[in-house]
């Protein structure tokens, strides 16, 4: 085995723990995933777990990431040049609509949320910095689709490429979802409602740079808060404040224009 071949194994091994959630990797199903015997599995989960990369339950046996990657994760994100740059558009954008304002940015097909703002007489029961998800279910992941990468685009809708329902309400047809990210082009904004998680509605908007997506600005809150008559006038407020990080990241003025929705 070549030397690269053994840390590829381990980054391979990071996502796997990383994509499987709360439910935890078990060394069968590294394993199989790497295509390893399952005692290489279990050296390697061990010598992650030895470095706080990983952590094992003591009940289930299973890996969930670790402390330590957290912690590194966390200290990432804060050095994103982005993350500055948006952070005054959050706390405005989170003020003005009395919801929880976040930011996100593209991996591959899963959007992974960089920062969050939470006004302060609402309750917020976990921070979503760090969390992942594909793309097809979330506002942010449909705008970053729709202004970004057009290989993005032609990657998520590859014939044969099974989108995961996370709710009954997900779009998970192929044909159905290229509409969609049609209609989110043209006018300028993507919604979802109970498509990521039952009751979650959340309003984005892409953050753009030369005309192409590097970042994506949402407003979310639960559905009783979020009516549908009030979302034109966030979907305005969401516009704007992306419009505005796009300016300061570009180096221009962070005056945002006003957007009129049809």
């Amino acid at each position: 085995m070549r030397p690269t071949d053994g840390a590829d194994r381990v980054v391979r091994l990071l996502d796997l723990v990383a994509s499987v959630g709360g439910d935890g990797l078990s060394v069968g199903d590294a394993a199989r995933a790497l295509e390893v015997h399952p005692s290489t599995a279990s050296r390697l989960l061990g010598t992650l777990e030895g470095s706080g990369m990983v952590e094992r339950d003591t009940s289930s046996r299973r890996f969930r990431l670790g402390a330590r990657i957290l912690g590194l994760a966390a200290s990432a994100v804060q050095r994103l040049p982005i993350v500055s740059q948006a952070r005054t558009q959050l706390e405005e954008l989170s003020s003005v609509t009395a919801e929880t304002a976040n930011l996100a940015i593209l991996d591959r097909l899963h959007v992974v949320y960089v920062d969050q703002v939470t006004p302060a007489q609402t309750v917020v029961m976990a921070s979503w910095v760090g969390r992942r998800s594909p793309v097809h279910a979330s506002s942010s992941g449909k705008v970053l689709v729709a202004f970004g990468d057009p290989r993005t685009r032609e990657a998520l809708l590859r014939p044969g490429r099974r989108l995961e329902a996370l709710t009954p309400r997900t779009v998970t047809d192929p044909a159905a979802l290229a509409a969609l990210l049609d209609q989110v082009r043209r006018r300028g904004y993507a919604s979802s409602g109970g498509e990521l998680e039952e009751g979650l509605i959340s309003i984005a908007a892409p953050v753009l740079v030369d005309g192409r997506a590097v970042a994506a600005v949402s407003v979310s809150g639960p559905s009783f808060r979020l009516p549908p008559r009030d979302l034109p006038g966030l979907a305005r407020h969401v516009m704007d404040a992306a419009t505005a990080v796009g300016h300061r990241m570009a180096g221009r003025s962070s005056a945002a224009p006003r957007r009129s929705i049809g």
